[in-house]
């Protein structure tokens, strides 16, 4: 294998994802194909655990600090330990304890780390706990934000992709209310061209398809509904069709996801989570992955949470893990060719 591997986050320690990330590690290079070996950094006891539990038999290889090694063997399970461990005496299935943040956030931020160095060729993350991250006292909201602030980036995009639709996010986890107050022209203006650039260079498309959406019904039928479409969003998108003439908006949004619709575009640009996230998730639910743009890295994640309704119990789903990885691969090898 001449590739580097992709390394896996931890995620957290009592969820599905070490679940998810064991049961499917064997799957990754026969279902798709890739050669790409994979490193798992975390505190090897969780993985041993949660295998053991399922009754699963997996090779393990255990690595204090990097070498070129690991990863090189599609049929190992490599891991690179963690130097804090999670809370073992407060390990149980399901429940989320503020002992195990710190090997938690550790294997983010090693794994950010050998990607930004080039060690590895991109980085997968299972879910976390955002609950027992902030109480023992880390101050970021969640993934994207922390990799932006290891990575010195001020606008990090969020996309969500599955079954053949890309959707990006304007503006995320907020009001419906303060939606409005939050679009501007210049961070609209930087969200679109991040997504028609990310087209180009990670998914390998040169000419670049992109629909913006309206903010108001009927993209506010010519400010009958609401005047954001003529002194937002019209604007930005005709000054960016300039530059990207495949660029079209602002479009009603409830047109723009039936199929026809859909394929006359690569992504849509929306403006409020809801609008993008409930048509995604009617389509790819349980297989669509996370992608955040803007980085220096490639970095996708799971749609989902960490479930601790059903961690522990062999029901956990690996489908969105699995398209995770697979889009991780492509992206680094397209992102490598456009370089």
């Amino acid at each position: 294998m001449n590739r580097l591997p992709l390394a896996v986050t931890m995620g957290d320690p009592v969820g599905v994802g070490p679940e998810i990330v064991l049961r499917a590690f064997r799957e990754f290079p026969s279902q798709t194909g890739q050669r790409f070996g994979l490193l798992h950094v975390g505190d090897p006891e969780v993985y041993a655990r949660t295998a053991r539990h399922l009754g699963l038999s997996i090779p393990f290889r255990i690595f204090d600090t990097p070498t070129p090694e690991m990863g090189s063997e599609p049929d190992h399970f490599d891991i690179l330990a963690t130097r804090a461990t999670a809370d073992h005496p407060a390990f149980a299935f399901g429940r989320p304890h503020a002992g195990h943040a710190a090997a938690t956030v550790e294997s983010i931020e090693t794994a950010c780390r050998m990607t930004r160095e080039g060690r590895v060729a991109a980085m997968v993350t299972p879910p976390i706990h955002k609950g027992s991250i902030h109480a023992a006292g880390f101050d970021f909201p969640g993934h994207t934000e922390l990799l932006a602030r290891l990575l010195g980036v001020e606008c990090p995009v969020m996309m969500l992709a599955g079954n053949g639709l890309r959707v990006v996010l304007a503006t995320i986890h907020q009001s419906l209310a303060s939606v409005p107050a939050s679009l501007t022209r210049d961070g609209l203006r930087q969200v679109i061209r991040v997504t028609l650039e990310s087209l180009r260079t990670d998914f390998a498309l040169p000419h670049p398809r992109v629909v913006v959406t309206g903010l108001n019904p009927h993209a506010g039928e010519e400010g009958a509904f609401g005047d954001e479409e003529l002194t937002l969003i019209g604007p930005v998108c005709r000054e960016l069709a300039l530059e990207y003439p495949l660029l079209r908006g602002p479009l009603p949004a409830d047109t723009l996801f039936h199929p026809r619709a859909r394929a006359g575009y690569d992504a849509v640009v929306c403006m409020y989570h809801d609008q993008a996230l409930i048509p995604l998730k009617m389509l790819a639910f349980g297989q669509a992955i996370n992608v955040t743009l803007n980085l220096p890295i490639v970095r996708t994640s799971v749609d989902h949470g960490t479930a601790h309704d059903i961690a522990g119990q062999g029901k956990a789903d690996p489908g969105s893990y699995l398209a995770a990885l697979s889009a991780a691969a492509e992206m680094a090898e397209n992102r490598k060719k456009s370089s």
